[in-house]
C-alpha cells in the first residue's frame, strides 16, 4: 500500500489541479465566448454549408473539442513520465505547459485563420480587381500601342496605326511618320460622291490639318485589321463619350515605311442609324480575336468572295453566301441581336445593284473589310467564322434623308 500511495496521491494532486483549471477557466467545455470567437472566425473563411458538409457551427465545436483534447492528453502523457519515486514536483510545471499549449493551438489556429482571412481577402481583392478590369476593357479606351518602325509586318502596321491615334489624340498629325505627298481623305455626309465611267470613287480630299485635324478626338474604342499583303490597315474607332460624336473607319495605306494614304469613312449625328453610344456598347462586347491556324480557317482569297457575295445577294437572293448561326450585324448604331438563333440575313434591300471598290482583309483574325459607294462613302466589315459571317459591322456616310441607291 506504501509502494502505491505516491502515485495515489499524485493522481489526486493532478486531478484537483485539472479540476481547478476547468473551474478557473483555462480549460472551459462549456465556454461559449470560445464556441462564438470560433464560429465567427470560421464563417468568414469557410464557403456555405453544402448537403452532408457540416456549418461552421459545427466546425467550431470540433475545433474547440480538439483543443480541450488536446490539453487532457499532454496533461495525461506528463503524468505517465513521473518518476519512479512518486515526486509530484512537477505538476504545476505541468499544468503550465498545457494551458501553454492549448494557448499556443488556439493562437495558431487564430493564426491560421488570420492567414486564410487574410489570403481569402487578397484572393477576393484580386477576384474584384480582376473583374473590374475586364468591366473597364469593355467599356473604356483601349489603349494605344507601342510606336515603331513602320514597314509591312503586323508589327510595322499596327506602329502605323498606333502612330495615327496617338495623332488625332493630340489634334497633330505631325506625330505620324508621313510620307512627304502623303494624301488625307474625310468621305463624310456632305462629300461630292460621283460616278465616273461606271466606277465609283471617294474624292473629297482635304489637308492636312484641316477637318477632323483641327480639334483633338478622345478615342472609346478601336480595333484593327492589318493587311500584310496590301501593306494596309482598317481600323474601326470610336468616340461616344465626348462631343461631337464618331464612328470613324480608318484606312491607312503604308509606302516606303511612311504613310502614304489616309481615308476615312465619317459617320456622325444625323447619318444612316447612327448611334455612337450603341455602337460602343455592342462592339466593344464582341469576339474578334486571333483564329487558330487550322485547315478550314478562310485564306485571303476566300475572305474576298465572301465579302463580295454578300453585295450580290443584293440582287439575286439565290446567290450564295456564308450565312451563319448566330449572326449579328452592327449598322450605325442599330443591331440585329446577338442570341444564339440570332442572323445578318435580314433586313438585306432587293433589286439594289452594289459594286465594290476595295477590299482589306486579315487572314489571321478571319476579317475582311470591303469599300463601296452605297448612298455615300461606305464600309462593310466581315467578321467570317469556318462556319460562316459572325460579325457585321457597317459604316454609311450619308444622311438618312438624302438616301438614293447607285443606278
Amino acid at each position: 500500500m506504501r509502494t502505491h500511495l505516491p502515485k495515489m496521491l499524485l493522481f489526486f494532486a493532478i486531478a484537483v489541479i485539472f479540476l481547478f483549471a476547468c473551474s478557473s477557466g483555462v480549460i472551459n467545455l462549456n465556454n461559449s465566448d470560445v464556441l462564438q470567437s470560433s464560429s465567427s472566425s470560421f464563417d468568414n473563411n469557410l464557403p456555405p454549408a453544402e448537403p452532408n458538409i457540416p456549418s461552421s457551427s459545427s466546425f467550431a465545436i470540433v475545433s474547440s473539442s480538439s483543443a480541450v483534447a488536446l490539453s487532457s492528453s499532454v496533461i495525461v502523457s506528463s503524468s505517465s513520465e513521473v518518476n519512479s519515486s512518486g515526486s509530484v514536483e512537477s505538476s504545476s510545471s505541468i499544468v503550465e505547459s498545457s494551458s501553454s499549449i492549448a494557448s499556443s493551438s488556439s493562437s495558431s489556429a487564430r493564426s491560421s485563420s488570420s492567414s486564410r482571412s487574410s489570403s481569402s481577402a487578397r484572393s477576393s481583392s484580386s477576384a474584384r480587381s480582376s473583374s473590374s478590369s475586364a468591366r473597364s476593357s469593355s467599356s473604356s479606351a483601349t489603349p494605344i500601342g507601342p510606336i515603331g518602325p513602320l514597314n509591312c509586318t503586323r508589327a510595322g502596321l499596327e506602329s502605323a496605326v498606333n502612330s495615327y491615334l496617338t495623332a488625332i489624340a493630340a489634334g497633330d498629325y505631325k506625330k505620324m511618320p508621313l510620307a512627304t505627298d502623303a494624301k488625307y481623305y474625310e468621305n463624310d455626309h456632305d462629300a461630292k460622291q460621283k460616278y465616273s465611267g461606271g466606277k465609283m470613287t471617294y474624292d473629297k480630299e482635304v489637308a492636312f490639318g484641316d477637318g477632323l485635324w483641327k480639334a483633338p478626338l478622345k478615342v472609346d474604342f478601336h480595333r484593327n485589321l492589318i493587311d500584310v499583303d496590301s501593306c494596309a490597315t482598317f481600323t474601326e474607332i470610336i468616340v461616344a463619350n465626348s462631343e461631337p460624336q464618331y464612328v470613324l473607319g480608318a484606312r491607312l495605306d503604308v509606302k516606303s515605311d511612311k504613310i502614304s494614304k489616309v481615308t476615312l469613312v465619317v459617320t456622325q449625328k444625323g447619318d444612316w442609324g447612327f448611334n455612337a453610344k450603341n455602337y460602343l456598347n455592342y462592339s466593344s462586347k464582341e469576339d474578334w480575336s486571333e483564329l487558330p491556324a487550322t485547315p478550314d480557317r478562310r485564306s485571303r482569297t476566300q475572305l474576298q468572295a465572301d465579302g463580295y457575295a454578300y453585295f450580290k445577294y443584293f440582287t439575286d437572293k439565290t446567290a450564295p453566301a456564308p450565312w451563319a448561326t448566330p449572326c449579328a450585324r452592327l449598322e450605325g448604331g442599330a443591331y440585329t441581336g446577338d442570341g444564339k438563333n440570332s442572323s445578318c440575313n435580314v433586313g438585306i434591300p432587293d433589286g439594289t445593284s452594289i459594286t465594290p471598290l476595295s477590299y482589306l482583309a486579315d487572314v489571321d483574325y478571319g476579317m475582311v473589310v470591303v469599300f463601296m459607294y452605297f448612298g455615300g462613302a461606305d464600309s462593310h466589315w466581315f467578321r467570317i467564322l469556318p462556319a460562316g459571317y459572325r460579325y457585321i459591322h457597317t459604316l454609311t456616310a450619308m444622311k438618312q434623308s438624302d438616301y438614293q441607291a447607285p443606278k
